[in-house]
């Protein structure tokens, strides 16, 4: 009987490590087993390279962390190739591979072929990637890149990343738009809806919910805020492959709620762990932030919940595994709520953000549920981090990298 529950054990260990290449002689001993087992453990390849925290922002800057309490700053072309006074926007992890977007040089209003685009396994080594050109604006070359996202569309995973639109107006035009299945090859997304609204400037922020792909409209310049539009516009997009092969991105949706309602001239989406889908944003009669949850069949209600405060943004967003939902914006305020969306409460983080800018902002956040733990990171190199579900301005740690006080535009996690 003995003997059956020991095999029964060793059968249970060789199953948990079914993914390993295990050598099992039946003559070893157990202890000689248990060897094997070790070793075999330690000679696994791992593709678990990077750190669980990575950080992007100005001039060509990189932060990573392991635990989100202890950070390095970089910066530079050693950093990141061919970077010379650039600014990356905005990071994301998918496929084994960070990837970050935004400019080799200057800001985003230098457009022609000032598309920066890199990738790494371990967020240490970075690889810059030629940007595929448009062959319909074969003139304007590539553009830098405001947003890069990673998730499922038309039942493909992808990264899509996003710029600017051809043209030097805010008349009708195409944004610059490029599509990746592994990160590493990329194809211009040519079959795009044009957008009417903001200037040439205007980008959108790329985001995925339920296999359709978002990409609200931002007005003016990088840093302007987000217009809102009320048109639904439906468009094919080319598959990849390209030249057929299907795998195609299906449509682009511009489904926003009723701007009657919500009134709004500077949005987001955010998906929340539950799979909700959220619209942030500032109503432009008097400037007052506000929020909705989109209802299970694809309706966005008739009202809006506030408790944000005025002309408080929210530019990063988290949500915990307690359930909790948190917004981060303008005036380094943040705002939490425990009923999914229904009543938010707004803290003042003031003395804490953003002491070596005029601007004092939290820019984006990250959510890590290996460690759970949550990162926000905003103006003057700032770092916020807590292990708990915050409801307090005391729950966070505050944090900078000495010497680093470069704005930092995005960060992603691991294991979000």
């Amino acid at each position: 009987m003995k003997r059956i529950v020991l095999l029964l054990s060793i059968f249970q260990i060789l199953y948990c490590n079914q993914a390993k290449e295990v050598s099992l002689d039946a003559s070893k001993s157990l202890m000689g087993l248990s060897l094997d087992l070790t070793l075999s453990e330690q000679l696994q390849p791992t593709t678990d390279l990077g750190p669980e925290f990575v950080a992007v922002g100005l001039s060509c800057s990189l932060w990573i962390s392991e635990d989100g309490v202890e950070w390095t700053a970089s910066a530079g072309s050693s950093v990141f190739p061919d970077c010379s006074g650039g600014t990356l926007y905005s990071i994301t992890y998918g496929n084994g591979l960070y990837v970050a977007v935004g400019t080799l040089y200057a800001g985003f209003n230098s457009r022609t072929n000032n598309c920066g685009l890199w990738i790494s396994p371990d967020a240490v080594t970075w690889t810059r990637i030629p940007c595929p050109n448009n062959s319909i604006y074969p003139s304007q070359g590539n553009l830098p890149l405001r947003s890069v996202s990673y998730g499922r569309v038309g039942g493909v995973k992808k990264f899509v990343a996003a710029g600017p639109k051809f043209g030097s107006d805010s008349s009708a035009d195409q944004l610059y738009m490029i599509q990746s299945t592994n990160g590493k090859t990329w194809t211009a997304m040519e079959d795009i809806p044009e957008t009417e609204h903001g200037t040439a400037n205007g980008s959108c922020l790329v985001m995925f919910h339920n296999d359709i792909l978002y990409c609200p409209q931002e007005g003016g310049s990088y840093s302007a805020i987000l217009e809102y539009n009320p048109s639904t516009s439906t468009s094919g997009m080319p598959g990849f492959p390209p030249f057929g092969g299907g795998n195609a991105l299906e449509s682009l949706t511009y489904a926003p709620p009723n701007t009657t309602v919500y009134d709004q001239y500077s949005f987001q989406f955010f998906v929340s762990r539950a799979n909700s889908l959220f619209v942030f944003g500032m109503k432009e009669t008097d400037s007052i932030a506000v929020s909705s949850r989109m209802n299970t069949s694809g309706v966005w209600p008739a009202s809006v919940a506030i408790g944000f405060g005025a002309n408080n943004r929210p530019n990063g967003f988290a949500s915990d595994e307690s359930g909790n939902i948190y917004t981060f914006g303008n005036s380094c305020k943040w705002a939490y709520s425990s009923n999914q969306g229904t009543s938010w409460t707004t803290v003042n983080t003031l003395d804490a953000c953003g002491t070596t800018s005029a601007y004092q902002d939290w820019m984006s956040a990250a959510y890590s549920t290996k460690l759970n733990r949550m990162v926000v990171v905003g103006d003057g190199g700032s770092i916020g981090t807590t292990n708990i579900s915050p409801t307090l301005t005391t729950d966070w740690a505050y944090l900078q990298v000495s010497g680093v006080n470069l704005q930092i535009t995005s960060v992603t996690s691991k294991n979000k």
